[in-house]
């Protein structure tokens, strides 16, 4: 496994950092899963599209900003 440093806003991470072991292990493969996905995808259009459909499904599944914000601040 090859590590990488991203660059976040200082919320984004302490609320990262406050992640259990677990969660964070959790985090990190999801987030290796969705650069795959832009790596592997030779289309940015396509790319774009994909996030927009993930943004959608989670709204409509309930996500909203205030409950994204708060997932960030928990350990779970």
């Amino acid at each position: 496994m090859e590590r990488i440093v991203l660059e976040v806003d200082d919320a984004t991470g302490k609320g990262y950092r406050n992640f259990s072991p677990e969660s964070r292990k959790n985090f990190n493969l999801t987030i290796s899963l969705l650069l795959k996905k832009m790596v592997n995808d030779s289309d940015l259009d396509n790319y774009k599209k994909f996030l927009d459909e993930v943004g959608r499904k989670a709204e409509s599944n309930g996500l909203t900003p205030e409950i994204l914000a708060e997932l960030l601040r928990t350990d779970d």
